[in-house]
């Protein structure tokens, strides 16, 4: 059993665990988030007990928000797709002024692909499963598909990867034209994409170096016959 096919089941299932969290972030995962908005127009910060301020955390299926009126965070039902207009029933009043028209338009828009992160993270466990069918000695070609499927995953973790910025910085920019200041921060799902992308372009690279290694091995040691 190679260490090679061991970093390779390791990192897939490293990938798979990361995007299994940011599939589920808010309203699951609730300090696993994509964007914050700071609701009164101020500056926001992506360290809760700095953020003194109302904000509303987006995810991949909902949001959060917490109005910092002693009810703590607020969340929406799980949903592909949805609207920040939905928050006015935990707001119980017209939304702030950050929220306006422009910006729910884009989020409600933009929120329908984040369910490319479900997709990236079901093509992974289809990856881990192929690795560890590899790790425990099932034939070659399980550690191909492990190869591709993880391939895969990466190549789709690398469009979601690039169209979360493309998220974050179009609503950040509707927010920011309204509010005038730095309302919109990144959240920390962005990054956790973005380690998780990079682990599985790695997992196919330790499978080839250990099938090369293993092949050159058996060369090496071939006995001789008379």
């Amino acid at each position: 059993m190679g260490c090679d096919k061991i970093l390779g089941v390791a990192s897939i299932a490293a990938a798979a665990i990361l995007l299994g969290i940011v599939a589920f972030d808010v309203p699951y995962f609730k300090s696993i988030y994509f964007l914050r908005i700071d609701l009164a127009g101020a500056a926001a910060s992506t360290a809760d007990s700095n953020q003194t301020t109302p904000f509303v955390d987006l995810g991949v299926l909902g949001f959060c928000t917490d109005l910092k009126n002693g009810m703590g965070l607020q969340c929406s039902p799980a949903k592909i797709g949805y609207s920040l207009s939905s928050a006015s029933q935990y707001i119980n009043g017209t939304l702030p002024s950050v929220l306006s028209q422009n910006v729910n338009v884009a989020a409600a828009a933009l929120t329908k692909a984040l369910v490319l992160h479900l997709v990236a993270f079901g093509i992974s466990i289809i990856a881990f499963i192929f690795a560890l069918l590899a790790l425990l000695g099932i034939p070659f070609l399980a550690e191909c598909c492990a190869d591709c499927f993880s391939g895969f995953a990466g190549a789709t973790g690398l469009v979601v990867f690039a169209f979360d910025l493309a998220f974050f910085f179009l609503v950040k920019k509707r927010v920011d034209d309204v509010s005038g200041g730095h309302s919109a921060v990144m959240g920390n799902a962005i990054w956790l994409t973005l380690v998780a992308m990079l682990l599985l372009f790695i997992t196919p690279i330790l499978f080839l170096i250990g099938r090369c290694c293993g092949f050159g091995a058996k060369v090496a040691y071939k006995p001789l016959r008379h």
